[in-house]
């Protein structure tokens, strides 16, 4: 009579420990990858509606200046400012002279 001996291999080998812990610190790594992606997202989506934002603002800015600096810029205006500030006035006819070259 022959003794049918079964090779017992434990079932927790340093070899299959090591892989599953590879395997954990895989996924985990993944999952701290895919939470960062996430973050990063949702970051730069802010950044965007913000940029938006100040976009807009500085248009509003340059709609204002161009009707500012028109309205500077008109005779009536300019004709107040040298009379009030500078002093200036219109000449009288002899005070003109004319230069020819």
């Amino acid at each position: 009579m022959t003794a049918n001996k079964k090779s017992t291999q434990p079932v927790l080998t340093p070899r299959r420990i090591s892989a599953g812990i590879i395997l954990v610190l895989a996924l985990v790594a993944e999952v701290f990858f895919d939470t960062w992606c996430g973050v990063q997202c949702r970051r730069t989506g802010y950044e965007i509606v913000e940029a938006q934002s100040r976009q807009e603002e500085l248009l509003e800015t340059r709609k204002k200046l161009r009707i500012e600096r028109g309205r500077l810029k008109s005779p009536q205006i300019l004709g107040a400012r040298a009379r009030d500030e500078l002093g200036l006035i219109t000449p009288k006819p002899e005070q003109i002279v004319i230069i020819r070259q």
